[in-house]
């Protein structure tokens, strides 16, 4: 029994170094929000632009340390892929040279796939193919300490333009926290929530998507509401940038009701499946302002994310 709870004990400070979080959890939220309201306060008026991508204090040139990766890739192998059972599939699919690896998002704030995805990367292929994460503001606030070395970058444009003109792959999530938050009875579904910046992105710079899902990633717990009105009601979109605010059943916790939450995972079976890498027929900056095009490459990326989550799902309830 003591070994037993040795090791999720280690489990859980491998995700969440949560005793050292907690202490600067509620100054790092407030230094949070007062950077948004800042933000907001000289943003431009357009609400499709305010409030994203200008004075941002907390932005930095991305950075990442080897050593730390690698550490951190050798305690994912040890401990998470034996307590998740985890398999990821298809690595010999990624490309040489730069790509966008589009993934669906599960867990809320646990996303442990993401662990294990790049794990099993930086495994097989090195450090080159280790993708650099596009990564909410709100997480590069609480935790940016700890996630930055391992290859966290704000998610916006303009960052994520920067390392695949350098030659690397970059990790983006299009569906955020409206498919990370997906109801648990969805857990099967894609959800990036019609948005096309990972599509356009790819395009504008002329490298592939490799697709990836992962199966089982949303069974670490229970979302049972994604509280999308509960969000359109205290605008934390503009604010937060959150579109959801879940109902959501974990360990220890019991029932809460908050977007960031860490918890200690359920030991579900995690299945990551990658995909041939996806070429698009036109790229460059005048492909990229085609709004009809760069919809219909968005449709074809999530419908191969989602074929890719359906193959493990059904091998899952064989």
């Amino acid at each position: 029994m003591v070994a037993r709870r040795g090791r999720l004990t280690d489990l859980y400070r491998t995700v969440h170094p949560y005793p050292t979080y907690a202490l600067a959890a509620v100054d790092a939220v407030g230094e949070h929000l007062q950077a948004r309201l800042l933000t907001l306060a000289n943003s431009p008026a357009d609400p499709a632009t305010a409030g994203r991508d200008s004075a941002r204090p907390y932005q930095m040139k991305p950075q990442r340390d080897p050593r730390a990766i690698a550490r951190a890739a050798g305690r994912v192998r040890r401990i998470l892929v034996p307590y998740h059972r985890a398999r990821v599939i298809g690595i010999e699919h990624i490309p040489s040279g730069p790509a966008l690896y589009v993934a669906n998002h599960n867990g809320v704030f646990y996303t442990g796939d993401t662990y294990l995805f790049a794990a099993a990367v930086h495994h097989a292929r090195g450090l080159a193919d280790t993708p650099w994460v596009l990564t909410h503001d709100l997480g590069l606030t609480l935790l940016g300490r700890w996630l930055r070395p391992l290859g966290a970058v704000p998610a916006d444009f303009a960052t994520a333009v920067a390392l695949l003109t350098k030659g690397d792959k970059v990790l983006v999530y299009p569906g955020g926290d409206a498919d990370g938050a997906r109801r648990w009875t969805d857990r099967h579904q894609v959800i990036f929530d019609g948005r096309v910046g990972h599509a356009r992105l790819a395009v504008a710079c002329g490298v592939p998507v490799v697709p990836v899902a992962a199966a089982g990633a949303h069974n670490t717990a229970v979302v049972l509401y994604d509280g999308a009105a509960v969000a359109r009601l205290l605008r934390t979109r503009r604010w937060l940038r959150l579109a959801r605010w879940p109902l959501l059943l974990s360990l220890p916790w019991g029932l809460t009701f908050l977007p960031a939450v860490p918890y200690l995972p359920l030991p579900a079976r995690i299945t990551v499946r990658i995909g041939p890498p996806i070429h698009f027929e036109r790229h460059g900056p005048e492909a990229a302002a085609d709004d009809e095009y760069v919809a219909r490459c968005a449709a074809r990326v999530h419908d191969t994310v989602q074929a890719l989550l359906d193959g493990s799902a059904s091998e899952a309830r064989r």
